[in-house]
Order: structure tokens, then C-alpha cells, then sequence
């Protein structure tokens, strides 16, 4: 078989994957809150004396003398990494709706555990709970039995009701987000247990608004038209190699 097939392969699994997370990304335009996601990648030269002298295992009814490589360039994913990059702050003028200005994050409870998000599009559910669209509680003190009185939120997250104050909503920040892993679109989950939030000091909430999403529709659709072309020209180069592959074998056998 070519070599040239699988340098071709790893291209076009790596165009796959990026238009998986461009897709995803286009279907998250009306999300409040939402980060576009990134695929960041590589290339690197696959040496087949290298893999012929390096130590290997061989698999189940293989010889352990048979090397299965196959010398190319060949692409690699290295990350599928988020923006978060603040979106734009939309005014809806609903009091339970709430955007995050800076770099902060709301903290709420998902089934998974401690959750953070900036879709700031809340409601109080039967039980008198502010809750997300997905009805997580949003974490801090005082959210409960909050009834049918007028809501205010202030830019620190304290919560009144008819001018009372009852609780707060938590806002926190990281010093760096990328101790953050999407647990869904606009949910995130800490994966450094030891990492612990801090006070948010240049976040602030803004009420009657909900952050738009950080992505261009446009750009977004170049992507995924120019991330097509591109894997179709894949899928003829592995085809081309492939019946030509075919031809020679036929050849040899007549």
C-alpha cells in the first residue's frame, strides 16, 4: 500500500475534526455566553529507519519483527482549545437575565458537580431557585424562596427582592481559564482541583443583559466551506492513491 495514504489520512482526519468543532461552533450562534472552540495542530515527519530500529510491541499475531509505519509528513491535533474571548453584552431588559462583564464566571451546581458559566440567562424555577435554561442552581446565598417580588441585581451580584437585599449570586475569576473544560456549551467545570477561584476583581454583572456569543457567523462559514474543500481534496488523493494501488495489483496478477 502507499505511504502516501496515510500521510493523507491524518490530514483528512485532522480537517474532519475541524469541521466537527466549526459546525459546532455555527450552532451555538444564539447562545448566550457561548466560546468558540479551536483546533490547534502540527506536523511532523514520520522516520521509518527511526521506527524500524526503536523498540516496539508487536500486536496480537503479528511478528515481532514486522514494522506496520510508513515514512511521510504527517498532521497532528495538538488541542481543541476555547476562546474566551468576552462576547458582546446584549440588552433584553429582562430583570433575571444577567451578563458578565470582564473576565468572570458564575458559579452554579450541575449534576457533574461545581459548574461556571457566562449564559447569564436565568429564571426561578417552582421551588422559588434561580436557576439556569438547563436548571442548574446558580450558586451563592439567599437564591431561594425568592417568590414573585421585583428582582435587582447589583454589578457585585447582591440580590433584592422589592428593595430588600436576601443573598448574592457568586462571581468568580481565574487566573488563567484554561484550567477550564467545557462540560457542554456554555458550561464549565474545573479540571485543577487544586486551582481554586478567586474574588473576582475586574468582573462585574450587568442586569437586563446576556453576553452574545464570541464568534462571527461569517467568518465561521468561510471556515467550514474553505475546511470542505479541503477534505474533499483529501478524500480524491486517498482515492486516487487507492485505485492506482488497485490498478497495479491487477497488472502484476495478469
Amino acid at each position: 500500500m502507499q505511504s502516501g495514504i496515510y500521510a493523507a489520512l491524518s490530514g483528512a482526519k485532522l480537517q474532519e475534526l475541524r469541521l466537527e468543532v466549526t459546525a459546532n461552533n455555527l450552532a451555538n450562534a444564539s447562545t448566550a455566553g457561548y466560546k468558540a472552540d479551536r483546533v490547534a495542530s502540527r506536523s511532523f515527519e514520520f522516520d521509518f529507519e527511526t521506527a524500524l530500529n526503536a523498540p516496539r510491541q508487536p500486536h496480537a499475531g503479528q511478528a515481532p519483527d514486522v514494522v506496520e509505519s510508513y515514512p511521510g509528513i504527517y498532521a497532528k491535533t495538538t488541542v481543541v482549545d476555547t476562546s474566551f474571548e468576552p462576547g458582546t453584552p446584549s440588552f433584553t431588559g429582562n430583570d433575571l437575565h444577567v451578563a458578565v462583564e470582564g473576565p468572570g464566571f458564575i458559579g452554579i451546581d450541575t449534576l457533574q458537580g461545581p459548574g461556571y458559566t457566562r449564559h447569564g440567562q436565568f429564571a426561578i424555577d417552582s421551588d422559588g431557585r434561580l436557576v439556569t435554561v438547563d436548571g442548574n442552581p446558580v450558586r451563592g446565598k439567599g437564591l431561594t424562596n425568592l417568590g414573585d417580588g421585583q428582582i435587582s441585581i447589583d454589578p457585585e451580584g447582591e440580590v433584592s427582592v422589592d428593595g430588600q437585599p436576601v443573598g448574592f449570586i457568586e462571581l468568580v475569576e481565574f487566573e488563567n481559564p484554561d484550567v477550564l473544560r467545557k462540560q457542554g456549551d456554555s458550561v464549565f467545570a474545573l479540571i485543577d482541583t487544586g486551582m481554586e477561584p478567586a474574588k473576582p476583581e475586574n468582573s462585574r454583572l450587568m442586569q437586563g443583559y446576556i453576553e452574545q456569543p464570541n464568534i462571527s457567523v461569517v467568518t465561521e462559514m468561510v471556515n467550514l466551506i474553505e475546511l470542505n474543500r479541503l477534505y474533499q481534496t483529501y478524500q480524491k488523493a486517498i482515492s486516487s492513491m487507492d485505485d492506482s494501488t488497485g490498478t497495479l495489483i491487477r497488472q502484476i496478477a495478469a
